[in-house]
């Protein structure tokens, strides 16, 4: 844990996901310490065949001084341990989870879903995460941000369903203010009006095997462009990707993507393509004054240079209170 700044909206948070590439049993994890707000929350989710997910959120009290919490990473009956430092975490589960048909109900408001949405059910996970590259850091000291490739392995049980999981997959940490509005995620000025969905950040994380991952972060631009920078670790060389731009479609009248094109170009001057197709999507709600922010959790499955990667494609979506979001 890092130093708390001055900024009530100071977050430390870990993240992790993971693909298994055979039975796409999939999952990611955020957990959160935010002192200013006196608690740490911990978002957990698991997608299953087709559109499944089983979903689960919980929060804990916490104090000021974050240095406390370095050996107790826990939240919400989710626990991050540090095995080694940039080589080997914990992530496990055990306790209550939503078991859901198709997540995009997750969009809805609660009080519009019908009867029986979910099934409750009792999640148990036990994966290691055994990281694969040195970290890639996209800023450092007081204030900073890193990514980490891997590859996963364990169990994952809902009620009397078991998977065992060999996957790969992306894990992150920051530290410094986080606000998950809109108002300041728009680069350089008034972003053009759009006529249809129109996410402020894309967040991207992928894998192609041990062969290399990919993740970056895009931002609205005022002409509209999704463009961002982000990191390619291939082969033990870790690159900057640069000049990302993120186009995505949509189902009608839904902020729910498909599809996702991917172009780049590393620090060496090589171009990348890259296409993806979006298997299933769970959406979490981030309430905001006069509406709420979705994080759309994509997990998606990707074609680069005749390979097939999965990952994550995340997209950030500003829902005012009288804008449906489905």
């Amino acid at each position: 844990m890092h130093a708390v700044g001055d900024d009530p909206a100071w977050s430390e948070s870990y993240y992790f996901n993971f693909v298994d590439p055979e039975s796409k049993v999939a999952m990611f994890t955020r957990m959160g310490f935010r002192p200013g707000s006196g608690w740490a929350d911990a978002l957990h989710a698991v997608y299953l065949d087709g559109k499944r997910v089983v979903f689960t959120y919980g929060r804990r009290d916490i104090g000021g001084d974050l240095t406390v919490y370095d050996g107790d990473l826990t939240a919400g009956n989710l626990t991050l341990t540090c095995v080694e430092d940039h080589d080997t975490w914990r992530v496990e589960y055990d306790g209550p989870g939503q078991d859901i048909p198709n997540g995009e109900i997750l969009l809805m408001r609660s009080k519009e879903r019908p009867d029986g949405w979910f099934q409750p059910t009792h999640l148990k996970m036990n994966v290691s995460f055994n990281c694969l590259t040195e970290p890639h850091y996209a800023a450092s000291g007081a204030r900073g941000h890193f990514e980490q490739s891997g590859r996963v392995t364990g169990r994952i049980q809902v009620g009397d369903e078991v998977f065992d999981v060999d996957g790969f997959g992306v894990r992150d940490k920051s530290w410094g203010p986080r606000d998950w509005g809109a108002g300041d995620r728009e680069s350089g000025g008034q972003a053009k009006a759009a006529t249809g969905p129109s996410p402020f950040v894309n967040w991207f994380s992928m894998n192609f095997g041990d062969h290399a991952a990919l993740g970056g972060s895009c931002f609205r631009h005022k002409d509209g462009v999704i463009r961002g920078e982000g990191w390619l670790q291939r082969d033990g060389e870790s690159l900057a990707l640069k000049d990302i731009v993120v186009e995505s479609t949509y189902r009608p009248d839904s902020i729910i993507h498909e599809t996702v094109r991917l172009t780049a170009r590393t620090e060496h001057g090589e171009d990348l393509v890259i296409e993806g197709d979006v298997l299933s999507v769970c959406p979490t709600k981030i309430p905001m004054p006069g509406g709420a922010t979705f994080v759309n959790e994509g997990l998606a499955a990707f074609r680069w240079n005749g390979r097939v990667g999965y990952g994550i494609a995340e997209h950030w979506h500003a829902v005012s209170l009288e804008s449906p979001a489905s």
